[in-house]
């Protein structure tokens, strides 16, 4: 049977050195919990109030474990971390105190059930900056945002961007300064004050610890150097963080040098296409053992 050990000592020590951290450079995050996978036990030794009490938010991407997080604290600020369905919208109320947002037609049924709810919704919009994630799109922010306002019970508390996730775009000091002026646009143009510039994740800590970062970029959402103690913009480990909270224990079945293509006719078989190769890969090898585990 395979087991997998976790080292709670190790990632509280990293969540109270990254508040520590973010603290002297008077930045907001959301530690993001997405490797919970909503176990309970686990959130309970972890999200004790006093690791978490200079913590923003408590961020996820399913609403289970959010509503497993408000089982374990009620009084835990939670924040959906992908931008909702709108058939989910009464559930993103329930159980989120904030949410990332890019769709107007969410934004309307997250202001629905908000005022069925007799409550007041806070969101983030997310803006594109070259991910092709999500995101608004530049040129179409001033009329998202005008929509967004004019709704009664959704409150715009800031805007945000994700990079470094889906392709790789380095979070560079420009890039985070596209953001800060689409901000700054958005204040200016509707007389309003934005709380959060919501552009920093794990791969962002470096630019922050060079002073490499706009100032108004003020709230991080940070899961990977939490609990693995790294970041993923040199895949180093940042400060002195704990690197080897988790570690898997499984038995080998089998370990040898195996061909780098396979051999013989290739179908379709059970993946759903056919692969071609290039023949003149034929007679190389991995330069790694193959490996199979019982799990």
């Amino acid at each position: 049977m395979a087991t997998l050990k976790i080292k709670s000592s190790g990632i509280i020590d990293n969540i109270l050195a990254i508040s520590s951290f973010l603290q002297q450079h008077e930045i907001h995050w959301s530690l993001i919990t997405k490797v919970f996978s909503g176990d309970v036990e686990f959130m309970k030794q972890i999200l004790k109030p006093e690791v978490i009490e200079n913590i923003h938010s408590i961020g996820d991407s399913r609403l289970t474990s959010l509503k497993n997080i408000k089982k374990v604290n009620p009084s835990i600020r939670t924040i959906y971390i992908k931008p909702p369905a709108k058939i989910y919208a009464k559930e993103i109320v329930e159980f989120a105190d904030v949410s990332l947002n890019t769709s107007i037609h969410t934004l309307k049924a997250l202001d629905k059930a908000a005022k069925e709810q007799q409550k007041i919704h806070k969101v983030i919009i997310m803006i594109e900056l070259g991910e092709l994630r999500e995101g608004v799109l530049g040129n179409k922010i001033i009329d998202f945002y005008r929509a967004v306002f004019a709704l009664k019970n959704v409150e715009t508390i800031g805007l945000g961007a994700n990079l470094g996730c889906m392709y790789g775009v380095e979070p560079t000091y420009d890039k985070l300064m596209q953001l800060e002026l689409y901000g700054k646009l958005i204040e200016a143009t509707f007389d309003k004050k934005l709380a959060l510039f919501s552009g920093g994740s794990s791969i962002t800590l470096p630019l922050l610890e060079e002073n490499n970062i706009p100032k108004s970029i003020n709230h991080f959402r940070i899961g990977e150097a939490a609990f693995f103690g790294t970041s993923p913009l040199r895949n180093q480990q940042f400060l002195n963080l704990s690197t080897d909270n988790f570690r898997l224990s499984a038995n080998l079945i089998e370990i040898e040098e195996k061909r780098i293509i396979p051999q013989g006719e290739i179908s379709e078989a059970s993946i759903g296409d056919t692969k071609d190769y290039d023949e003149s890969h034929y007679g190389k090898r991995f330069i790694g053992p193959f490996l199979i585990l019982e799990c």
